[in-house]
């Protein structure tokens, strides 16, 4: 470490910067023009890089972030991002000295929590991220795809890009303020991450199509995809609907993106890689064994940073009245004991002098936006305490609307 220098990166190594988390994801620079793209969203100053002489060994960012939690309010977050150390430099401790100064600037900032998505599971625990959100990825026959009779469908519009642009913010406002772990999208964001449509994005799939559903007071939903042919054995079409994106505020709209999604023209398989762990489609549908859960994954770990001002910024379904002892190893100064006091759905929090439960720092951060199982932690020994006191904990915490984020960051 004494030859290594940490540090962001200047607008000239900025370029250097990018190859080289690229790199530590075990991928090439995608285009020219990443790296300018890439600045706009994560600017130089946000950056950190550990420096052997002149060459970048490890990477680290922070996106500016404004997630929802429970209740429909938005809380700033700490975005965590492009965190590499190059294997050549492993175990001289360049992750954890960057996660320090991370840590630290974003709590200097005034952010209350800090957020990832996790490529490595077994890494961020220790820095005291907890799983906040997951999500489901879906594979179905459209063939076999039929709706309930009860079930209301509308005819919904195909719309240009340059369409899109305009109307998918406010269906996805709708969406982002019922549920908790989505992100707060600027225009840069919406033009340079969400419609970005480079051709090393597509991986053999054609353009993204777009499709909206319009509600009594305007665009309430929309599906991002793009196709992929392909033939079955016996020459018949067999390609595949890849969804990227589903946002629909209420289920009419849900069912008739569905139902648009599932009678695509030569593409009778349809693969969906993250919806929400509650997803309604199994619901509609005649047969729900058609709709496939492949996979139940992570997405959202949550850092709490400033335990008062997380647990007063967001509010709660039910009332009453718990006192956490925290434990967090790597920072320190947010370990103590905290009451919690809901009156009204909203929190007051203070210190106090002990808990009646005791968990690590991660835990209170998976359980922060509301999906976290107090009682299988407990279970597992992860929180200490009465059962009754575990059980106050969880009732307090869980929301009926599950966390989901949108995007990878």
């Amino acid at each position: 470490m004494s030859d290594i220098t940490i540090r962001p990166v200047t607008d000239d190594e900025y370029p250097a910067f990018v190859t080289a988390f690229i790199e530590g994801f075990s991928e090439d620079l995608p285009s020219d023009e990443f790296a300018q793209t890439e600045k706009i969203l994560l600017p130089p100053e946000r950056t950190l890089a550990a420096f052997d002489g002149d060459e970048i060994v490890g990477t680290f960012g922070g996106y500016d972030l404004e997630v929802t939690v429970p209740g429909g309010g938005s809380m700033p977050m700490e975005g965590t991002t492009v965190v590499t150390v190059f294997p050549t430099h492993r175990r001289m401790g360049l992750l954890r000295e960057m996660m320090r100064r991370h840590l630290g600037n974003a709590a200097a900032a005034g952010y209350p929590i800090a957020g990832l998505w996790a490529s490595e599971t077994d890494i961020y625990g220790r820095y005291g991220y907890g799983i906040a959100a997951r999500a489901c990825s879906l594979k179905m026959s459209s063939p076999g795809i039929v709706f309930r009779p009860e079930i209301d469908i509308d005819r919904v519009r195909r719309v240009s890009r340059e369409r899109a642009a305009t109307e998918l913010p406010p269906a996805y406002a709708l969406k982002r303020a019922q549920t908790p772990g989505m992100l707060a999208r600027s225009p840069q964001w919406w033009e340079h991450f969400v419609l970005a449509d480079e051709e090393w994005m597509r991986k053999g799939k054609t353009k993204r199509r777009y499709v909206v559903h319009d509600g009594p007071s305007g665009v309430d939903g929309y599906a991002s995809y793009r196709n992929q042919s392909g033939e079955s054995d016996d020459g018949h079409a067999n390609g595949t609907v890849h969804v990227i994106e589903l946002i629909a505020a209420n289920p009419r709209a849900e069912a008739s993106l569905w139902s648009y999604l599932t009678r695509v023209d030569m593409a009778p398989n349809i693969d969906s890689w993250n919806n929400p762990i509650n997803t309604t489609l199994p619901y509609m549908v005649r047969e729900p064994r058609r709709v496939r859960t492949t996979r139940v994954m992570d997405t959202l770990w949550i850092r709490i940073l400033d335990v008062e001002a997380a647990l007063s910024g967001r509010t709660y379904e039910e009332d009453g009245s718990i006192s956490v002892t925290l434990t967090d190893s790597f920072r320190p100064e947010t370990s103590g004991s905290f009451r919690l006091t809901v009156v009204g759905g909203t929190a007051t929090v203070e210190r106090s002098d002990a808990g009646d439960l005791t968990m690590d720092i991660d835990v209170l951060g998976a359980a922060f936006l509301g999906g976290a199982d107090a009682m299988a932690y407990a279970r597992a020994g992860r929180i200490t305490g009465s059962e009754s006191d575990v059980t106050t904990f969880h009732r307090l915490f869980r929301t009926a609307e599950p966390p989901w984020i949108d995007s990878v960051f």
